[in-house]
């Protein structure tokens, strides 16, 4: 009888101290949220740098399409223009400091301007949300955590849309898939890798199917190195790859400034 209760009071500890060590969503959506560098959620309000970009450079690795303008007008031209990038909590934008006037003086009216321009943007705009945390869910948004053979496997509902992101054990994203109605035959994925920085993980690489479709040779591959500004990890050099069109561009950030919240 005395063995039998003694059994009794160790299988209910186990039970209990397993119930005490499984944790709540909250509780691990809490701990994701730990793990990341995010500096737009602490103190930063604000950041602005030059783009460097040469136009020579990044001919030998994508091919002309003939609307940018001969090599005279971009050495002349399009080259010199010096192009800033500001970005906030809500977006990155890129300026010359031209007005529209001027800029529709430039070579088949600033064509060449404006396709750097949406790489750079499209590129820290997607950065920027890796480093506001948009992969994870909102307030009020349902969702649940469970153990997966990789690691954690969150879903989650947006609206009409089914979720469904895959971390790491130690809680990097590895991947997510949104997925409407079948009626809409909506579906979008993404992978992504991220390094440890010294406030938390980094994003390293962003890759998204291009109109949908995750495979390779219509994929779009953004890459990121870091710099640290008074204390803030911001990217240095960007990579992005369109490999529909076998496009590759690359800029670097140089002399940047942050402005903070006090």
């Amino acid at each position: 009888m005395q063995t039998y209760r003694g059994l009794i009071v160790f299988c209910f500890c186990a039970v209990l101290c397993h119930a005490q060590a499984t944790k709540s969503d909250q509780a691990l959506l809490n701990e994701a949220r730990e793990k990341y560098d995010a500096p737009f959620n602490r103190n930063l309000q604000s950041f602005y740098c030059d783009i460097d970009f040469s136009w020579k450079e990044h001919f030998t690795e994508a091919p002309r399409v003939g609307d940018e303008g001969t090599d005279e007008e971009i050495e002349k031209l399009i080259q010199p223009l010096r192009n800033r990038v500001i970005v906030t909590r809500q977006m990155a934008a890129v300026s010359a400091g031209l007005s529209k006037d001027e800029l529709n003086k430039l070579p088949n009216r600033g064509m060449a301007e404006g396709l750097l321009a949406h790489a750079v943007e499209k590129s820290l705009n997607l950065w920027l949300s890796a480093s506001t945390l948009n992969f994870l869910p909102t307030p009020g948004m349902p969702f649940s955590f469970e153990q997966s053979p990789s690691g954690y496997k969150l879903t989650a509902k947006v609206q009409t849309s089914d979720a469904e992101v895959a971390f790491d054990p130690d809680m990097r994203l590895q991947s997510a898939a949104l997925k409407g109605p079948q009626a809409d035959h909506f579906e979008r994925s993404f992978e992504t890798s991220f390094e440890s920085g010294p406030q938390g993980f980094l994003l390293t690489s962003f890759t998204i199917g291009e109109d949908g479709k995750f495979e390779p040779g219509n994929r779009l591959i953004y890459t990121y190195t870091y710099q640290t500004v008074d204390g803030t990890q911001l990217p240095e050099h960007v990579v992005v790859i369109r490999e529909s069109h076998h496009e590759v561009w690359r800029y670097s950030l140089s002399n940047c400034v942050v402005k903070t919240i006090k």
